[in-house]
């Protein structure tokens, strides 16, 4: 991951994020919403990627902990930085992070349509686990893939 950097999502970060969130999903959480997460909310977990040659955000994920489980809200890299394998660095930080809380089980919802984070996320073990009908605004289903992981003596 030369030249990128991964580090707890900051308010200052809350408009390239929410900025970036329009781009990639076409809607966002309100700046409001986003800033009551990082404040607030003892389950959300938020991070930025960022070119550390010009300090441009490259990528972003959020992950919710409820142990024993975590859901990945949201991962995602910018268009600009695709192809760099910067999404297999963003999911293998996510996976280690995790692991500090002991997590048994990580879930993701993906649209099926999204054929290249698929193969992503069953490169790091993730399986399809069932299908949300309907789940996205355009009507589009989600497809649910779990991880279970290993668990090692707390």
């Amino acid at each position: 991951m030369k030249g990128f950097k991964i580090m707890p999502m900051r308010h200052e970060d809350l408009s390239e994020v929410i900025y970036a969130d329009n781009m990639i999903f076409g809607h966002t959480l309100s700046f409001e919403t986003l800033k009551n997460e990082l404040d607030i909310n003892p389950f959300a977990h938020y991070f930025v990627m960022r070119d550390t040659a010009t300090g441009n955000l490259s990528g972003h994920v959020s992950v919710w902990i409820d142990s024993p489980n975590a859901q990945i809200l949201n991962l995602y890299i910018l268009p600009e930085y695709q192809g760099k394998k910067l999404g297999d660095d963003l999911i293998a930080f996510c996976i280690n992070y995790l692991d500090k809380f002991h997590v048994e089980n990580i879930t993701l919802e993906v649209r099926p349509s999204n054929f290249k984070a698929i193969q992503l996320y069953e490169k790091y073990g993730f399986h399809k686990a069932t299908i949300r009908k309907n789940y996205y605004d355009n009507g589009e289903d989600a497809l649910l893939m779990l991880k279970k992981c290993e668990v090692m003596d707390k």
